[in-house]
């Protein structure tokens, strides 16, 4: 009897290559998707076979990913992109026929991935967030106070803190606004939560086709880059059941379907846990959950067909465990050393973060293609791709 076989997107980044590990310990097959390919046409030992899928637009990507799925036909579809999720999501009926996933509907979706209508839905709901504001109510508040912080960011999900900036004056302001709409054809304009690096904080939740609770993973962050916010760098896993309660209603209104992830940060004012996003897909760290015990894309896949299923107890994972990724400790520590600061302190614990990411650096030597072409890949210069757009009404 042949192995099932699961097909997952972002088959290059660190999620996608120790999602596809976990499942081929599990005696799965995986293919693997792409949206640029690893140069020199490697690609990670665990992957039967790879695609590549350019993203110049979003019409192309979705035609191109309907009928790779149409032609391979896996046992499961797992999408790890807003990208890939939105076109399980939109086609989630037709699929059925062909494979399984497990996504949410496409208005929650929506909700999720636009960013001025998810803080709209928390406020309705009663889940804190940041106040938001338009432009020229913006203005109106930098005029009056020259010590407040706005934030100037993507309306909808862009990842990796792409096109966020932090202005305090209207020149500023209208820089950022006119810049963010450029890259990003929207924008959102928001109050500054104030708080160290250690105040953000996640949750990731996995949810059954009947919009049940199965799993969730909550973590705190120790280390981002860039610093003044970007991706996780350092974190430690926490279990945190206040906070999952605190997001739920969005999820129950929903009625959810597959995984999601929250971003939170604690305001230093009032000590009050503020939802910044909710992504509507698994987030980058993916690897971090399988390290503590809790693998949720093998969650995700157990549930993509409807039945009986049994949420695991929280936490069901280890705790206190740190998170480490080797590249951007590094891209962090160079840059303390470039900025020429003679503060010992943060230079040996900058190394101690350094000596600490090695043993997970030379784990991803058992996949050493994957690994030499993602090295090879923070050398290409590869244009940005623009974000897609999917209407509120789509």
């Amino acid at each position: 009897m042949s192995a099932e076989t699961i097909l997952i997107t972002n088959g290059e980044t660190d999620g996608g290559l120790a999602t596809a590990r976990s499942f081929v310990a599990r005696g799965y097959r995986v293919i693997a998707v792409s949206s640029r390919g690893l140069p020199l046409g490697l690609r990670s030992r665990y992957s039967a076979t790879s695609f590549v899928l350019r993203e110049t637009n979003q019409a192309e990507f979705e035609a191109g990913l309907l009928d790779l799925l149409d032609r391979v036909r896996p046992d499961f579809f797992l999408p790890l992109s807003s990208r890939s999720t939105f076109v399980a999501s939109r086609h989630r009926e037709s699929l059925e026929g062909v494979t399984k996933a497990n996504v949410p509907p496409l208005d929650g979706f929506l909700a999720a991935y636009h960013k001025d209508i998810c803080a709209a839905e928390c406020r309705q709901l009663g889940i804190p967030c940041p106040t938001s504001y338009s432009l020229e109510q913006a203005k109106a508040v930098l005029g009056r106070d020259r010590d407040t912080l706005l934030v100037v960011k993507p309306d909808c999900d862009a990842g990796g803190a792409r096109g966020v900036s932090y202005v305090q004056d209207r020149e500023k302001l209208a820089v950022a606004v006119r810049e963010c709409t450029t890259r990003f054809r929207g924008v959102l304009i928001q109050e500054y939560v104030p708080g160290p690096v250690e105040a953000m904080k996640t949750v990731v939740v996995v949810f059954s086709q009947d919009s049940q609770l199965v799993a969730a993973f909550t973590t705190q962050k120790l280390v981002q880059w860039p610093a003044t916010g970007g991706a996780t760098a350092v974190s430690i896993s926490t279990a945190d059941e206040r906070l999952v309660k605190l997001v739920l209603p969005f999820f129950r209104k929903w009625k959810w379907r597959g995984p999601a992830e929250v971003e939170l940060k604690t305001d230093a004012r009032t000590g009050q846990d503020m939802v910044i996003e909710i992504n509507p897909r698994f987030p980058g760290y993916l690897r971090f959950p399988l390290e503590c015990g809790l693998d949720l894309p093998a969650i995700v896949t157990g549930v993509a067909a409807p039945g009986k299923v049994i949420p695991l107890p929280f936490p069901s994972y280890r705790v206190s465990i740190e998170y480490h990724n080797p590249l951007l400790i590094f891209w962090s520590f160079l840059s303390f050393l470039r900025s020429g600061s003679q503060r010992s302190g943060e230079r040996l614990a900058g190394m101690r973060e350094v000596m600490k990411a090695l043993p997970v650096a030379l784990h991803n030597l058992r996949d050493p293609l994957s690994l030499l072409g993602r090295v090879l890949a923070q050398f290409q210069q590869t244009p940005e791709v623009p974000l897609f757009l999917v209407g509120r009404n789509s």
